[in-house]
């Protein structure tokens, strides 16, 4: 396997996960949310809705498969420059392919999203709505929704071997230090051994587990709202789904956390003249984890619904952003994809997000 190729199945297989992630969007929403809009119940299948899902999803293949065709063409032909030339090439590329993709997707979600709120209101289903919603609020002291912070444990101990292999072999570690390859897998930075290049990575490291434990919180936090009709049957699936994305969440955060310790062991310790090929090569491995927890969450959010109250549909900015004053809740179930988002009202959502912020930006920094 050459460098390049290498590059190429590592971005081309993120361009492939956005792309089936964007495609799959409305099948990874509750099954009576169309587009960030509630539907009152029995019209999910509804042909119109049916007709609308099709056009979305045929819309983002044929601008995902563009995007793709014109990458592809500019990179053949720019096949023939200099070496420098090429890194430039295939490193812009698949980026700008990828961020227009998502771009491209987030634009045909809003146009949908229009279209769905003009379907809703033309057809009166506004008056179908329900007029309550049932809270559970004694679930969370009879049972867990999330596991505890002692099922990371084998998380911290990922990231203790990784740092204490590099404590312990530091005086054998060359100086100076590969901190980044390019897409050709030649490294294209390279800094002089000191403590924050070595541990730079490990430092990452941290920020993602801390990342993961903030995801695995909000599962058990956000807010439980249960459909009137079967509140049982409603907090039966809550339960089941909830455990289910904590489980992945910490299934994703330890393959991410061991392919971060893999790729500082290559960059430390060296993996012969092909340690860019590798490090490309085991690229492909949070891809696939990625992959995996895609599909496992499509099974366990399969019929899965949600409990909205009348009205509530403008409270979902443009389908996506949930803003209302009137709710105390910090945490709320996304109406798009799977998952769970801030309400961007409350104040304690923006402490949340300089957090995370700094969480990404300090351990760059200090590496």
């Amino acid at each position: 396997m050459t460098n390049e190729l290498a590059a190429w199945l590592t971005l081309g297989g993120t361009y492939a996960l956005t792309t089936g992630a964007a495609l799959l969007q409305p099948s990874l929403a509750p099954s009576n949310i169309l587009f960030g809009v509630a539907l009152p119940a029995g019209r999910e299948s509804d042909p119109e809705v049916l007709r609308l899902k099709r056009s979305y999803r045929s819309g983002v293949f044929g601008l995902s498969a563009l995007i793709a065709a014109i990458a592809v063409a500019l990179a053949v032909l720019n096949g023939g420059g200099s070496e420098g030339e090429l890194s430039v090439w295939t490193s812009a590329l698949p980026v700008a392919a990828v961020l227009l993709q998502l771009a491209a997707a987030g634009g045909w979600f809003v146009l949908s999203h229009g279209k769905a709120t003009r379907l809703k209101e033309e057809r009166g289903w506004t008056e179908e709505e329900e007029s309550r919603g049932a809270a559970d609020l004694t679930i969370r002291s009879r049972q867990r929704l999330a596991y505890p912070l002692l099922w990371f444990l084998p998380h911290l101990l990922v990231i203790a071997i990784s740092a204490g292999a590099a404590a312990l072999f530091y005086d054998r570690i060359v100086d100076p230090v590969i901190m980044h390859y390019n897409a050709q897998g030649l490294p294209d930075r390279i800094e002089p051994k000191s403590p924050g290049a070595v541990f730079g990575l490990n430092l990452t490291q941290l920020s993602v587990l801390a990342t993961f434990l903030f995801a695995n919180y909000t599962i058990g936090a956000a807010r439980l709202r249960l459909a009137p009709g079967a509140p049982q049957e409603h907090r039966d699936q809550q339960v089941r789904y909830r455990r289910g994305m904590s489980l992945l969440m910490l299934l994703l955060g330890l393959g991410i956390l061991v392919f971060m310790g893999a790729v500082q062991a290559f960059m430390l310790y060296g993996g012969g003249g092909q340690q860019g090929v590798w490090i490309g090569a085991i690229g492909l491995v949070p891809l696939l984890l990625a992959c995996g927890s895609v599909f496992g969450l499509m099974r366990l959010g399969r019929g899965r619904q949600d409990a909205p109250m009348p009205g509530e549909d403008a409270n979902w900015k443009l389908g996506a952003f949930y803003w209302n004053r009137n709710d105390a809740s910090i945490f709320v179930e996304k109406r798009t994809g799977i998952g769970f988002t801030l309400n961007w009202a409350h104040p304690m959502a923006w402490l949340f997000l300089a957090l995370i912020v700094l969480m990404i930006v300090v351990p760059s920094v200090m590496g």
